[in-house]
């Protein structure tokens, strides 16, 4: 009887040093694209806002009537966060846009179409597209800029999760 030596076992393959460089690289494009998003849509902002007309349109004569100079600001401000806003969502819609395309799953698809829906309706309410379309409504502004600071907030928090 003779006895066979047992087959070694093959060890595990070693990881290659690539693959934490690849994951870190990945997580410091996370980090960068965040920025550049925000600053790419603050940039656009400040451009487009400088179209922020002076007067505004009052009765059905359209008499112009010039803008306060506080209220011109705080329409500059709102214009330049609308914008920042608008180009979060946009990169959201791209990223998920891909996503579905990578992975055909529905849930991607669903945030894509709530995405395009919400960028849609950014637009219909653009400041400056509202301005030039008839009278800007005066009361709100001071609340709008409140909620222009929030939005951006949870689509930069949203954006820099969906990065990850």
């Amino acid at each position: 009887m003779t006895v066979e030596p047992p087959t070694p076992t093959p060890a595990p393959a070693p990881v290659p040093a690539s693959e934490p460089a690849a994951k870190e690289t990945k997580r410091g494009q996370t980090r960068l694209w965040v920025p550049i998003v925000l600053l790419v849509g603050l940039l656009v902002g400040v451009l487009v806002s400088y179209d922020t007309p002076s007067y505004i349109l009052l009765g059905p004569f359209e008499v112009h009537v010039p803008l306060p100079e506080w209220f011109r600001e705080q329409l500059i401000l709102h214009n330049v966060l609308s914008t920042v806003s608008i180009a979060l969502l946009v990169a959201l819609a791209v990223i998920y846009a891909r996503m579905y395309w990578q992975t055909r799953a529905r849930f991607s698809l669903g945030i894509t179409v709530v995405l395009l829906a919400l960028l849609v309706e950014s637009i219909i309410q653009y400041p400056l597209l509202l301005g030039h379309v008839g009278p800007f409504p005066q009361a709100q502004t001071t609340y709008m800029l409140y909620a222009d600071a929030f939005t951006i907030v949870a689509y930069t928090v949203f954006l820099y999760l969906s990065l990850e």
